[in-house]
């Protein structure tokens, strides 16, 4: 009986341990994860991510990973300091600096959850002025981005800019009649906030740039 007893202890210690073991890994999963928020459905995903850093970042330090920045938006930013789309790795990516990460937090959170904003059901841009970057599919299948035009007005009777004339100033007068936001994933690191366009321009796809942008600014030494 004793022996029995003795056994049953030593498995009610293990099965303790395991379970605890469990927990503590699930509570590292569970942390590591905070990092990065899914949202929008399975049809359409959005991969958000949130990077804590007590570093501050200037436009000097995006440019110096590989950023190559183009125009200021058009739409207005507050709290901003620099509101610039531009590319990456050939794909497009734009960039928000604050003064501080709590700003970043909130009003580059706010933007960027604005400028990622697709409606339910055809995924395409909200109406109105609200979109500073879309993709024009228009019915010949070719497609175009929208260009800062330079004009006060925000009217999407703007021109819109060949994706291939990367960096170019030369604009096509296009109608756009089914307009997708250019970006659908963003990242906040520290006081800066990445709104990336998907991997080889697909709007919905994963984007490298977002996913690994914290590592290329804080590389481990």
């Amino acid at each position: 009986m004793n022996r029995f007893l003795l056994i049953s202890r030593v498995q009610l210690l293990l099965i303790s341990a395991l379970l605890i073991a469990a927990v503590a890994v699930a509570c590292g999963s569970a942390e590591d994860e905070s990092l990065v928020a899914s949202g929008g459905d399975d049809a359409t995903p959005q991969r958000i991510r949130m990077v804590e850093s007590t570093q501050i970042f200037t436009e000097a330090d995006v440019k110096a990973i590989g950023w190559k920045g183009q125009k200021d938006f058009v739409l207005d930013y507050p709290g901003a300091t620099t509101f610039k789309w531009g590319y990456m790795n050939q794909t497009e990516v734009g960039v928000l600096i604050y003064a501080s990460a709590e700003e970043a937090k909130t009003l580059g959170v706010a933007a960027a959850e604005d400028q990622t904003f697709r409606r339910e059901g055809d995924n395409q841009a909200r109406d109105g002025d609200f979109t500073d970057r879309i993709q024009c599919r228009r019915p010949v299948g070719s497609s175009a981005v929208k260009a800062n035009t330079g004009f006060p007005s925000k009217s999407f009777s703007a021109s819109y800019l060949e994706p291939e004339s990367e960096g170019s100033d030369d604009v096509l007068p296009a109608t756009c009649t089914t307009r997708f936001p250019t970006y659908n994933d963003y990242t906040v690191v520290g006081n800066v906030v990445f709104m990336c366009e998907g991997d080889e321009g697909n709007l919905l796809d994963p984007s490298t740039n977002c996913e690994k942008v914290a590592e290329w600014l804080m590389p481990v030494e």
